[in-house]
C-alpha cells in the first residue's frame, strides 16, 4: 500500500479544525469610560493581555501559534487575577467588567461575560480551537508533521474537557449564546479530535512498516471512533451537517482499510486456509465504501482522491483473491453476516493532555516577543 512518506505521495486527508471564537475588546457593562480598569493595578495587566489578543485576531495572518501564545498568557492573567478580582472591580467604581467573544461568520452572535469561570472557558475553548487549526496546516507527509499534528489535537481535546469542567454549559446559557460552548458540543467535538489524533497514530504505524495486522487494528478503531463522532454529533446542538458527513466519510474510509489490511493478513498465510474469509473481507471492504457514497461525494478533494485510491487496491486485491481461489483454492467464502467484527485496539493509543501541563503556572512574559519568536 502507498505510504504518505513516498516521493510524489498525495497529501494526506484532509483533517477538521474547531470554529473560531473572536475576543473583542473589553468593555464597561455600565457603557461608562473603561480608564478606570486600566489603571487598576489588578485589573491593568489582564486589560492590556486581552487587547493584545485582540489584536492577534484583527490580523487574519496571525498565525495559530501567536494565538495560542496570547491565549495562554491571557488564561495566565485570569487565574492571576482571580482571588481578587471582584476587590478589583469594587475599587474601579464599577459593577463589571464584560468581556465578549463572537462567533464566526456573517450572522455571528455577541456574548458578553462577566464571571471569570464562563470566560475562562470560553478561553480555553479558544485555545482548543488555535490548536486543531495549527493541526490542520502541519505537513504530515514527514514523520515530524505528523507528530506534532497528533500533539497539538491530543491538547486540543485537554482543553475542551477542561472547558466543559469549567462551566462550558453555564457559559453557553442565554438566548444570545455563543455556538458549540455547550458541554454537549465540546463532549462532541473532544471525540472528534481524538479520532484525528489517532488518525495520525495510524499514518505513523504505516509509514513506519508496523505490521499489517497492527495497522489494520488502529484502521479499524478510527473508524470505530469516528462513528462515534457521528453519534455524538447527532445529539448535539448548531453542528454543521458538513461536520457530521465528513465523520461519516472517514468512518467508511478506515473501515474499508481495516477491511483490506486484514484480508492481506489471511492471504499471506499462504495456504489457502483464510482465502474464503480474505475475499469476504474484500467485498465488505468495498460496501463499506459503497454505503458511505453519497458522503464521500461532499467532502474534501483529499478523502474523495484518497478514498478511490483504495477503492481500486480492494478491487484489484479482490480479482486477484477470487482469481486465485477458482483456480487452486476452491475455499468457501462466508458471507459478511457470518464475519465477526475486526477487532480494535485494546485500550486506547490518544488521550487528551492534563491541561495543567500544557496550562503551566508561571510569571507572566512578554507574550508579544513570545509570539514572534515562536512564528520565526
Amino acid at each position: 500500500m502507498q505510504s504518505p512518506f513516498r516521493r510524489g505521495a498525495a497529501a494526506p486527508m484532509t483533517m477538521l479544525s474547531l470554529p473560531v471564537k473572536t475576543p473583542m475588546d473589553f468593555m464597561s457593562c455600565e457603557k461608562q469610560s473603561t480608564t478606570a480598569f486600566e489603571k487598576d493595578v489588578d485589573l491593568g495587566p489582564l486589560v492590556r493581555c486581552r487587547h493584545l489578543l485582540v489584536q492577534s485576531y484583527s490580523d487574519k495572518k496571525t498565525a495559530p501559534s501567536v494565538r495560542g501564545e496570547r491565549l495562554r498568557a491571557y488564561l495566565r492573567e485570569l487565574d492571576a487575577v482571580a482571588p481578587r478580582f471582584d476587590a478589583a472591580i469594587a475599587r474601579t467604581g464599577r459593577k463589571h467588567l464584560c468581556l465578549a467573544w463572537r462567533d464566526a461568520g456573517p450572522f455571528s452572535l455577541r456574548r458578553t461575560y462577566t464571571s471569570l469561570s464562563s470566560e475562562r472557558a470560553v478561553a480555553l475553548f479558544a485555545l482548543a480551537v488555535e490548536e486543531t487549526r495549527a493541526a490542520a496546516e502541519e505537513d504530515r507527509r514527514e514523520p515530524d508533521g505528523i507528530r506534532r499534528a497528533c500533539a497539538a489535537l491530543c491538547d486540543a481535546a485537554g482543553f475542551l474537557r477542561a472547558s466543559a469542567s469549567e462551566g462550558g454549559d453555564k457559559a453557553s446559557g442565554g438566548g444570545d449564546r455563543l455556538k458549540h460552548v455547550s458541554g454537549a458540543c465540546m463532549a462532541a467535538f473532544e471525540v472528534l479530535v481524538l479520532a484525528q489524533a489517532l488518525e495520525c497514530y495510524f499514518e505513523l504505524a504505516v509509514a513506519g512498516g508496523k505490521p499489517l495486522a497492527l495497522c489494520a487494528k488502529v484502521a479499524q478503531q478510527v473508524g470505530m471512533d469516528y462513528d462515534r463522532v457521528q453519534g455524538y454529533m447527532a445529539t448535539a446542538p448548531d453542528m454543521d451537517k458538513a461536520w457530521m458527513v465528513h465523520a461519516q466519510a472517514k468512518a467508511a474510509y478506515f473501515r474499508g482499510d481495516a477491511c483490506l489490511r486484514s484480508a492481506k493478513v489471511l492471504r499471506e498465510k499462504g495456504d489457502g486456509d483464510g482465502v474464503g474469509e480474505a475475499i469476504a473481507r474484500l467485498r465488505q471492504g468495498v460496501e463499506s465504501l459503497d454505503v458511505a457514497k453519497g458522503a464521500l461525494w461532499k467532502v474534501a478533494g483529499p478523502v474523495r482522491d484518497a478514498t478511490k485510491r483504495l477503492r481500486k487496491e480492494i478491487e484489484t486485491d479482490l480479482a486477484a483473491a477470487e482469481r486465485d481461489n477458482c483456480r487452486i483454492y476452491y475455499a468457501r467464502v462466508p458471507s459478511a453476516a457470518a464475519l465477526a467484527e475486526l477487532p480494535g485496539l485494546p485500550q486506547p493509543l490518544v488521550r487528551p493532555t492534563a491541561v495543567e501541563k500544557i496550562l503551566p503556572q508561571g510569571p507572566e512574559t512578554d507574550v508579544s516577543a513570545a509570539g514572534e519568536q515562536k512564528a520565526s
